[in-house]
């Protein structure tokens, strides 16, 4: 699954989720019937700037699904599948805390990182942020800072670098483990 969310700011410690978004990637093929997407209901709607950055209202913000039930519907969807997102540590804080928070629970699944994948995978490029990789590869999003579009956006890039690995090393510990090599090897 690819995920991707929008937050109230910057920081997994203070900031919530605001929205979700996901689709599912089968072999190298994106599934688009088999997406998610919801909002999730903040105490109070996020400041003016936040918005502007995402823009989710705040009557949009305020009429989301309740934190528990979002968070249910989110674990109920992702099951045990790997997730894979751009700079994904910043997605998984804030699903992990989420998650810990309204369902009391871990969200132990295995995480995928395509800002460390990407450039093990094609080292000459110098793209560091996923509009600088999108572009590299001709990828063309209508929307950004939306749930739902960054996570098919990202998963078209996915898609994109599962071209450059041979099939039967396209599990995902092998990604993996051929992202977190490659940090430990001088750039080509």
């Amino acid at each position: 699954m690819v995920i991707d969310v929008e937050t109230s700011g910057l920081d997994p410690a203070r900031d919530v989720v605001l929205s979700i978004g996901a689709v599912a990637v089968h072999g190298a093929a994106i599934v688009v019937a088999d997406s998610f997407e919801l909002l999730v209901r903040p105490q109070a709607a996020s400041p003016r700037q936040n918005i502007l950055v995402h823009g989710i209202g705040e009557a949009a913000q305020l009429g989301g699904l309740d934190p528990q039930q979002a968070c249910g519907r989110f674990l109920d969807y992702v099951g045990d599948a790997p997730l894979v997102a751009f700079h994904a540590e910043f997605d998984r804080a804030f699903l992990a805390r989420a998650v810990r928070q309204h369902c009391g629970t871990r969200l132990g699944n295995p995480w995928l990182d395509l800002a460390e994948l990407a450039p093990a995978l094609h080292p000459q490029v110098r793209a560091k942020a996923l509009d600088a990789w999108l572009e590299h590869f001709g990828i063309v999003v209508e929307q950004r800072h939306d749930a739902c579009s960054d996570a098919f956006a990202t998963a078209m890039l996915f898609v994109r670098l599962l071209a450059a690995v041979a099939p039967a090393q396209r599990t995902p510990a092998a990604l993996a483990r051929r992202a977190r090599d490659a940090r430990w090897l001088p750039a080509g």
